[in-house]
């Protein structure tokens, strides 16, 4: 198996603080919403590289932990950490978001 190292330049994610109430489960029977997986979440360099991943025709979102439970415990952490920084992002786009 090829490992792999994210080098990422995210901080646009990290402009509020770290705290948000429960992400709703993904119930959704149509497609009302655009899917974004955390892997490509974790390459994006900027704002922009971030906004062109989004559908913003769809009023919602669905992240995708593509990634897995990752081995080391400060790993799954910080992969937590992306995923509550990403709804707060996309909750300030008032995008619905979704896991």
């Amino acid at each position: 198996m090829k490992r792999q190292s994210y080098k990422v330049k995210h901080d646009f994610l990290f402009d509020c603080d770290d705290s948000i109430g429960i992400i709703p489960k993904n119930d959704l029977n149509d497609s009302g919403a655009c899917e974004l997986k955390i892997s490509n979440v974790l390459i994006t360099k900027d704002e922009k590289t971030f906004l062109k991943l989004l559908d913003f025709t769809k009023p919602s979102v669905v992240l995708v932990d593509d990634i897995g439970e990752c081995n080391n415990p400060a790993s799954e952490r910080y992969k937590q950490f992306i995923i509550r920084c990403v709804c707060r992002k996309l909750l300030n786009y008032n995008i619905n978001v979704y896991l």
